[in-house]
């Protein structure tokens, strides 16, 4: 796949690029009305369709393009991928979302997945403390990501006032509609956006890291993205932060996770540096305004984007 889009002219890349944002914008806004409907119909609440179903799907395009490099034996796209994403989930995605609406969360709920969230980044540090993501590590961190799905559906229950009884046939399948080709279409647009984008920044002289944690990491993160800023939109911000802090778990647990069984990875000092405390530091201000104020309001938006804007000037100047 990465020698078919490394024969195209820039130009080439550049138009594939856009088009893969057309796509995964129109997607996106499929798969909100699909997953809202979803919750809707059978009682689930949004928060659990949020953790769980939207999540796994808006993270098949990291998981898609972290095991692909490590076919190809890239680990530093696969790494860089899964970490970068994880922070640009919160600190642009997450902070863009509540600027646009201020997020109400339900306590509950989210200490839950904050919690988890916390575990998997705590997990993962301790994992590559020897410098070295594979073998068994990469088992263990799968093995994280479905104890991390099974208690999310055990323990913010299904259901919550019942189905909905007007459903119909009909109904359902307009819903599955909604969602799988809208599902399709993150995925596909991501693939286009990714791919397009690692080679338009080689060509500009970055380095392979540098690219994984930026226009790699903010290509697969489209789909949270549009999935955020839609779902807030719509008033249904209980998914955008469902979304964020469950793909988060699932970045560092199955994205890596796979990866690593595919092809053990170096973490290099870089990481514990600058990625690792910069994703901590996100991580512990996401839970502690979700768990104890039980909301993310515009101006802890407006903060979270500083510290990722933060985080790349330190990234380019120091290591681009």
């Amino acid at each position: 796949m990465e020698a078919f889009f490394q024969s195209p002219p820039l130009w080439l890349n550049l138009v594939l690029f856009i088009a893969g944002a057309v796509v995964i914008t129109k997607g996106a806004d499929w798969f909100t009305d699909g997953a809202v409907r979803i919750a809707e119909a059978t009682g689930i609440p949004k928060m659990v369709v949020g953790a769980t179903v939207v999540s796994i799907a808006t993270t098949m395009p990291e998981f898609s393009v972290s095991g692909i490099a490590a076919i190809l034996r890239h680990p530093e796209t696969s790494f860089g991928n899964a970490v970068g994403s994880t922070i640009c989930n919160i600190g642009l995605i997450l902070a863009v979302a509540a600027l646009i609406r201020p997020i109400s969360i339900p306590m509950k709920m989210a200490k839950t997945q904050g919690l988890a969230m916390l575990a998997a980044g705590l997990l993962l540090y301790v994992l590559g403390w020897d410098g070295v993501l594979g073998g068994w590590k990469g088992g263990l961190l799968l093995a994280a990501a479905g104890v991390f799905l099974w208690v999310q559906a055990r323990r913010l229950g299904w259901g919550n006032g019942g189905p909905d009884s007007n459903g119909t046939p009909h109904d359902w399948m307009c819903t599955l509609k909604y969602f799988v080709f809208g599902g399709v279409g993150v995925v596909g647009g991501s693939i286009l956006i990714v791919q397009n984008a690692g080679q338009l920044a080689r060509a500009a002289g970055v380095p392979e890291l540098v690219i994984a944690l930026t226009l790699v990491a903010l290509g697969t993160s489209l789909p949270e993205c549009i999935t955020a800023i839609s779902s807030s939109m719509r008033g249904h911000g209980e998914i955008a932060v469902g979304n964020v802090m469950g793909a988060n778990v699932l970045n560092l647990t199955w994205v890596l996770g796979g990866a690593a069984l595919i092809m053990p990875m170096s973490v290099v000092a870089q990481s514990y540096l600058l990625d690792f405390p910069m994703m901590a530091l996100l991580m512990v201000a996401t839970f502690l305004l979700a768990a104890w104020r039980g909301r993310i309001g515009r101006a802890a938006g407006g903060i979270l984007i500083f510290f990722y804007a933060i985080y790349l000037i330190l990234l380019f100047s120091y290591f681009g």
